[in-house]
This record gives C-alpha cells, structure tokens and sequence, in this order.
C-alpha cells in the first residue's frame, strides 16, 4: 500500500474486523485499508479537516480527533473535534 502522488501523512492508527484505519492529517480523510481484499477506502474525506487519531473505543465505536489548531489547519469556531463511528456503518 502507498500513496502515489497523494500525501497521506498517516497519524494514529487502529485494527477493527480485518481493517486498519488510520488518520490523515494531510490527506483530511479517515482511511480504511481492507487487508484481506487489499482494498483502500476514505471516509469523512475533507468534512472534519485534519484527522490526527483513530482509536477503538471500549464500545466497539471507533474515535477520531481532529487537529485543525495546530497552525496547519483551517479551524472552524467548533474545531477541534471528538467523533464517535460505528465501523460497522462506514
């Protein structure tokens, strides 16, 4: 796996069902990279901003925070943000 000419800049990462997600800062996107079907799919691609962390939560949800203060990002009057997913519905 690898990004072309896309710069993903991979930040946190977690293992759900046979996936890894992980966090695009630059890439703005939750990635899910399907090990077996060597499959790559983006999900929320440009709706939250820079994506730093992914992490499985106690509840099987998965967790994304957002880092759009940090000088690099464009931050909203609301940013940064804590998202709760259900891996099951992306």
């Amino acid at each position: 796996m690898q990004s072309g000419s896309q710069t993903w800049a991979p930040a946190g990462i977690t293992f759900v069902d046979g996936s890894l997600f992980f966090a695009g800062l630059r890439g703005q996107t939750l990635f899910e990279y399907n090990i077996s079907e060597n499959k790559l799919t983006e999900h929320f691609k440009g709706q939250f901003g820079r994506i730093r962390d992914v992490v499985l939560g106690p509840d099987n949800m998965l967790y994304i925070t957002t880092s759009n203060r940090d000088g690099r990002g464009s931050p909203s009057p609301n940013d940064d943000k804590i998202i709760k997913v259900d891996p099951n519905q992306l």
